[in-house]
């Protein structure tokens, strides 16, 4: 895998998501400039430029949440990004593996669309 790399908004985001809903599980997608990606390529080094916090609560599968990415898509497309990842934290914050969090399903839809994608699970007890 290449070097991972967040700018300082988007890593914000994501920790501000959690630690807004520390008894919830959190999601959201991650952001990556579309002009750094070479197409198709694995293990390419990424710099995630935003990230964009969906859910709080349990509509990972639901037609809300087809309805965000759908959204999401389309600005991505808009400002030259592309959907390179996942993120999401575990309602137990003793839980922080990827077989526990949710929204493993969209995660694997988004690297089928781009191989390169993340997955990032937040350690909710780290902060």
């Amino acid at each position: 895998m290449g070097d991972i790399t967040f700018e300082t908004a988007a890593y914000a985001k994501i920790i501000l998501h959690a630690a807004k809903y520390p008894h919830c599980a959190v999601n959201g997608v991650l952001l990556a400039d579309a002009a750094k990606i070479r197409d198709g390529a694995k293990n390419q080094d990424l710099t995630i430029v935003d990230s964009i916090p969906l859910f709080h609560h349990s509509h990972y599968l639901s037609p809300m949440a087809e309805i965000a990415l759908t959204q999401i898509e389309t600005m991505a497309q808009t400002d030259n990004r592309v959907i390179a990842g996942y993120y999401a934290a575990c309602e137990n914050f003793r839980d922080n593996t990827v077989d526990k969090c949710p929204g493993q399903k969209i995660a694997e839809k988004i690297a089928e669309y781009f191989p390169s994608a993340i997955f990032v699970v937040v350690s909710q007890g780290a902060f």
